[in-house]
């Protein structure tokens, strides 16, 4: 099996160890946080689908997760069951999506830059009959609002009711500042491709060969 570490110590988006290494992240913040972690029952995770061959090291479904639960926070590599069923943010995106545009977990820096052009890039490619994997979203259909909620960004409900990023918990994360160098190796996937400033990929300054690689990406 061909190891996805880099000798140089820089991990690649998606890997076993990336995703272990941004769940511990997740955990060590929120123990690191002056809260008190009894009061939430909370899960996070992200699952990364059509993920290349070489990254998958032989899992069934790429991804992490952290969560609290009965006031201890675990997290890691995997989308256990339990995880899954607790209130907060679950989300399921195409690995090809995000992959250079999420290098560091919960970094807010670029946040708005990067939702603008995740959504530009959805609706390039829903115009042309594309439909991504994209399973967490705020959008309301056929209407915009201005958001709402500071955190997540929802038009529908207030800071202090968010029910994805409970207080405390959203402005620890968001706090995060981290920009450690192991988070920077890129994938060859996407070498070539256009992007945005922030690593998202920009559809229709794709050539023809450019379109065809990155939709059979996308598992399309």
């Amino acid at each position: 099996m061909e190891n996805t570490d880099s000798r140089d110590g820089k991990l690649e988006f998606g890997t076993l160890e990336w995703c272990q290494s941004a769940g511990e992240l997740g955990v060590r913040l929120l123990e690191e946080a002056n809260l008190d972690l009894s009061e939430y029952e909370w899960g996070f995770s992200e699952e990364y689908t059509h993920i290349p061959e070489r990254l998958r090291a032989g899992r069934d479904k790429a991804g992490y997760y952290f969560m609290l639960h009965n006031g201890k926070a675990s997290g890691g590599d995997g989308l256990p069951d339990k995880c899954l069923t607790l209130p907060g943010f679950h989300a399921t995106a195409d690995w090809a999506l995000i992959a250079h545009s999420s290098y560091f977990p919960f970094n807010r820096e670029g946040w708005k830059e990067r939702q603008t052009a995740h959504a530009v890039l959805r609706s390039d490619l829903q115009a042309a009959g594309i439909i991504p994997n994209w399973h967490y979203s705020y959008e309301v259909a056929g209407e915009k609002r201005e958001p709402r909620c500071t955190v997540c960004g929802s038009p529908d409900h207030d800071r202090q009711d968010c029910p994805v990023w409970p207080t405390g918990i959203g402005e620890v994360l968001a706090a995060n500042t981290s920009k450690e160098t192991k988070w920077l190796r890129r994938s060859p996937e996407l070498e070539g491709l256009p992007e945005t400033e922030w690593g998202v990929p920009v559809f229709t300054k794709m050539t023809d060969e450019q379109k065809e690689r990155f939709i059979k990406l996308l598992g399309k």
